[in-house]
């Protein structure tokens, strides 16, 4: 286990960052409070994949599963099926709403008022397309994701009565977070059919009109307040840099398919809101806060080591720390406060509460038309 220089100033840093961060969420809360005091804040649902996974392929077979020491070391003491040594960015944009973590919708805790609140519905693999993540198996691709929410609405009305339960479907706010895999761990894998079938920019298209029908069912189901998550920059992640990188630094080609998609996604999710009567869309760019956590990770606090964009996982063996996992790993570091990874794929709980802050409070740079404080109050 390593420890990096000057660390108990470090620690001073991140204990100052973190009552910032409480403070801040505060903020929020308070800004959703009616002039009697009360809170008004709407219902949260999350789609997507393991970035904002909350447990749900725990009752998976066969599926990608983080249930296992060291995940979940940093904040929950245990592991709960997040892909992280802590909480991710679902779990913050939850907390700055004033809720529990939103229950994964096959824990079976996950039922009567626990449900009131929000559920969520990532799966671990899962992509924009249904073949996306299938080397994993098991998983819930995101028609069965929409099947489920149909069933926790069937649920809520039972609880509260139709009409309520109208009000809370469309008040509430859906997190979406889809994208990176059907690169990872669909176009991009050795031999993939889809590689064979489609150029890359045929595939972005392909990737894009079947997001745009995805939202087209979401808004039938009664959905209407949206945030959508681009994809971040996947070619820095630990697990592409080591197989195509010699000296540790982000794969120009991967991120040009994030980046292609990216450009192609914001004019999307402007249509779909012109399209669909009273949705609002809001564009979450975690390309852009991401790379810039890379860009300056010794600002940050970050460790810099051989890679200038910091690919370096916390959790793993190797050069970078990534040919072994989390699961079979000889250990972890000590210091995961300083590492941007945490294992192949997914970031730290620090650099997740630093993206959170940008999307809830962040500008029209990373986040648009409103940020997600913002859409809290419509």
């Amino acid at each position: 286990m390593r420890t990096g220089s000057g660390v108990s100033g470090f620690r001073v840093m991140i204990r100052a960052y973190v009552v910032v961060a409480f403070a801040f969420v505060s903020v929020v809360v308070d800004a959703a409070r009616t002039k009697s005091g009360e809170l008004e804040l709407p219902a949260y649902f999350v789609f997507g994949d393991s970035l904002v996974d909350a447990g749900n392929n725990n009752y998976l077979p066969l599926a990608a599963h983080a249930n296992f020491p060291p995940y979940g070391e940093t904040f929950f003491r245990k592991p709960t099926g997040r892909f992280s040594d802590g909480r991710n960015v679902g779990d913050f944009i939850g907390e700055s709403m004033g809720m529990e973590y939103p229950l994964p919708v096959l824990d079976p805790a996950a039922t009567g008022p626990n449900i009131l609140q929000g559920v969520n519905y990532a799966s671990a693999g899962a992509g924009i397309l249904n073949d996306t993540g299938s080397i994993f198996l098991s998983l819930l691709i995101v028609p069965q994701q929409f099947q489920y929410f149909q069933q926790t609405k069937t649920q809520i009305a039972a609880l509260i009565g139709q009409p309520a339960a109208d009000q809370l479907i469309k008040d509430a706010i859906y997190s979406f977070t889809l994208g990176g895999n059907d690169y990872i761990n669909n176009y991009l894998v050795p031999f993939s059919t889809r590689s064979q079938q489609y150029t890359i920019p045929q595939y972005q298209d392909l990737l894009i009109s079947t997001l745009y029908g995805h939202f087209q069912t979401a808004y039938s189901l009664g959905m209407r307040k949206f945030t959508v998550s681009n994809i971040g920059p996947i070619g820095c992640t630990p697990s592409e840099v080591v197989r195509g990188s010699l000296n540790g630094s982000c794969i120009t080609s991967i991120q040009d398919m994030a980046m292609g998609f990216n450009a192609a996604l914001k004019p999307m999710t402007e249509q779909l809101q012109a399209e669909l009567p009273g949705s609002v869309f809001v564009y979450i760019d975690a390309f852009t806060v991401v790379m810039n956590i890379i860009n300056n990770a010794a600002w940050y606090g970050f460790t810099v080591k051989d890679s200038p964009c910091c690919s370096a996982a916390c959790c793993g063996v190797g050069p970078y720390l990534d040919f072994i996992d989390c699961e079979t790993s000889t250990g972890y570091c000590n210091n995961r406060e300083e590492y941007v990874f945490w294992d192949l794929f997914h970031p730290t709980e620090r650099v997740n509460i630093l993206a959170q802050q940008q999307f809830l409070n962040g500008g029209l740079d990373v986040v648009s038309p409103m940020n997600v404080a913002q859409l809290m109050n419509l």
